[in-house]
């Protein structure tokens, strides 16, 4: 079994990079340390819950800066890349309009979490409450994978 800090470093790595534009999957990683046995099962949920809010909270900062370079006459040539498909672009609008801040809750769901917290960016809202729904949705979210984890556990693994 990895070192405490060895396991935790990889579920930091796992999570942040889970929750920015990067590929990354650290549901998987959570789940599996939890199967093995990990006997810090807080201190996993902690780190996962915190690194991945974190990586959320990068997406956020990226909007701003897309939110910047598009105010400029210049902009930012590196920034196009951080343009998302208008569907997606509108899907994410609608939702925002439809649920405002507590569409940040959803900012765990694969696939329009990362562009949420984008355009929480692009639309400035303050990082303060906009990392503390970010990480209540993740947490809830790691929160549900260790309860389902412990019980499929306790169902096919009893005691």
């Amino acid at each position: 079994m990895l070192s405490h800090a060895a396991t935790l470093s990889t579920m930091a790595f796992a999570a942040f990079t889970a929750a920015t534009i990067l590929p990354g999957g650290s549901e998987v990683v959570f789940v599996s340390f939890l199967a093995t046995g990990y006997e810090a099962p807080l201190a996993l949920f902690v780190v996962a819950t915190v690194f991945n809010t974190l990586g959320g909270m990068t997406n956020w900062w990226i909007g701003t800066l897309i939110a910047k370079g598009a105010e400029t006459e210049k902009g930012h040539a590196w920034l196009e890349r951080f343009k998302l498909p208008p569907d997606m672009m509108t899907r994410v609008h609608d939702l925002f309009e439809r649920f405002g801040w507590w569409a940040l809750l959803f900012s765990w769901m694969p696939m329009i979490g990362d562009p949420i917290t984008i355009v929480a960016g692009m639309a400035r809202h303050p990082p303060i409450p906009t990392a503390i729904l970010t990480g209540i949705g993740k947490g809830l979210r790691f929160a549900a994978l260790w309860a389902g984890t412990a019980g499929v556990l306790r169902y096919y693994f009893p005691h």
